[in-house]
């Protein structure tokens, strides 16, 4: 499989491409690629091209597009994903696989049991998981990632953005996931996922009255960490976005 890359529209002139240092180190230091060999290249904007390496220098590596077509990997339901903060290394993993898994937009929120901070140099290293993760697993687009916000304020900016918004809580019995999705056609999903301990009590009734809908995923309690990505793969499954075609 050809190695994809992730390229500013600034980068492609005509039908030259011009990687980025980080780039040519990649593919002329640790791929070890030559020119002749051919590479995928993303705009991130629905567009998808086959690159052959033409230049490959200390300074410089290029290439020039072969072929054009429509990026593919975006599922038709678009999930953006608010979760909770959590520690570090769960957080990053909830990013990563959830980017596979085909997340459209992160939006992390902080709520009343959630990790509180987050750093600039780790907001870059969350930006660059992401990135990665996308160009690993085929992806059309890297899933924007917001910066974090309260879960009154994510949930207002949610309902103006119009969708289905989602609350699987564990003290929910009578809704599950299923029913839900069958009752809306909604094309945009926010997903809200608490963080370890869950969303307190008192957090659900404001949650309620901004238009979320609690859902059960289950007699089994899940991981903060766990809970999300269940949930965006039932839904993606109930969709039709797991079929290929």
């Amino acid at each position: 499989m050809a190695h994809r890359f992730f390229v500013s529209p600034a980068a492609i002139q005509n039908n030259t491409v011009n990687f980025s240092t980080a780039q040519a180190h990649q593919l002329r230091d640790v791929l070890r690629m030559r020119a002749g060999e051919n590479v995928i290249v993303l705009d991130n904007a629905d567009n998808e091209f086959t690159v052959v390496l033409t230049q490959l220098t200390r300074d410089v590596v290029r290439g020039e597009i072969i072929e054009r077509r429509a990026a593919a990997g975006e599922p038709r339901t678009r999930i953006v994903l608010h979760q909770a903060l959590l520690k570090a290394d769960k957080f990053e993993w909830v990013l990563q696989k959830g980017t596979e898994l085909g997340i459209a937009a992160f939006a992390p929120i902080v709520s009343e049991r959630s990790v509180q901070a987050v750093s600039q140099n780790k907001f870059a290293r969350w930006s660059q998981i992401v990135a990665e993760a996308a160009e690993q697993s085929g992806r059309g687009k890297i899933p924007p990632l917001a910066p974090h916000q309260a879960l009154a304020q994510a949930l207002q900016v949610a309902q103006r953005a119009g969708g289905l918004i989602l609350i699987p809580w564990e003290l929910e019995a009578a809704r599950n996931l299923k029913q839900t999705l069958a009752a809306s056609d909604a094309p945009t999903i926010h997903l809200f996922i608490g963080p370890e301990g869950g969303f307190a009590e008192n957090e659900i009734a404001p949650a309620r009255a901004d238009g979320a809908q609690t859902i059960t995923l289950g007699p089994r309690i899940l991981r903060a960490e766990t809970a999300g990505l269940v949930a965006a793969s039932a839904i993606l499954y109930e969709r039709g976005d797991l079929s290929r075609g």
